[in-house]
């Protein structure tokens, strides 16, 4: 099966436990205004960002670290854009990876039909799922698609597969949603799911403007400032006070009451 590839790197740290080779696929159905890789929303190949793929040569460069995913208790990561636009070739690669003793993990907005995540989803160790902003409007208005399905398919998912380790990620971007109340209403909804699930605010970042200027497009927040660690450790810590037994993390610290 062929897919198509954004690109393959190696020896990553933020994407799940241990030594990661991360897999990032072409395509997504958002267009978030913060977006860093937009080389990564078309599924095509423009501007020679891309290449078509086989899954059994994918396989063959994760297999490459696999005696680094061992010792540090690493694997795979598939990301995007949004993998499960490619829903097919990402369930080749995380079975194959499966079938040969590597550990697996998706990262995925799941703004996708249900059907799809159910494709993979016998085959995913760990999931990191984005609730991007919380209130339905605002959704649409910053990533173009509302998040009534995201929210659905994160229940369900939570029901029928009980042995995929689950987190929540939340991009936290001044002016858009770095307000306490439209998180404070994403940890609730975390906290009430049907069962522990805990809490991670990623903070904004400029890193992709880049690409944009590679792709002749205009990034839409260049006067965006990024949030400070210390307006990042706040947050957290108001989040998990106020939210009883709900496990709150930034990329430094985590606090769990």
């Amino acid at each position: 099966m062929e897919g198509t590839v954004l690109r393959i790197e190696q020896g990553s740290l933020h994407d799940g436990t241990g030594l990661r080779t991360v897999v990032y696929l072409k395509g997504c159905p958002l267009r978030c205004a913060w977006c860093s890789t937009p080389e990564s929303q078309s599924k095509s190949i423009e501007n020679g960002f891309g290449q078509n793929m086989t899954s059994d040569e994918v396989i063959d460069e994760i297999e490459k670290d696999s005696i680094f995913y061992f010792h540090s208790n690493g694997g795979v990561t598939i990301s995007g854009g949004e993998a499960l636009v490619q829903a097919d070739f990402t369930r080749e690669i995380l079975k194959k990876s499966k079938y040969i003793g590597i550990n697996t993990a998706l990262e995925s907005s799941f703004c996708v039909p249900y059907t799809e995540i159910q494709k993979v989803a016998p085959f995913i160790d760990t999931l990191f799922v984005d609730v991007k902003i919380f209130t339905n409007e605002l959704h649409k208005k910053w990533t173009g698609l509302g998040n009534q399905q995201i929210l659905k398919n994160i229940r369900r998912f939570l029901i029928e597969y009980p042995n995929c380790e689950v987190r929540i990620r939340v991009p936290v971007i001044p002016g858009i949603n770095m307000d306490i109340m439209e998180l404070l209403m994403t940890a609730c909804f975390v906290a009430d799911l049907d069962r522990f699930v805990p809490l991670e605010l990623l903070p904004y970042h400029r890193y992709g403007m880049h690409s944009y200027e590679l792709l002749g497009k205009e990034y839409p927040l260049k006067d965006t400032p990024a949030p400070s660690p210390k307006e990042m450790f706040e947050l957290a810590d108001q989040l998990a006070r106020t939210v009883p037994h709900l496990p709150v993390a930034t990329l430094a610290k985590t606090f769990i009451y």
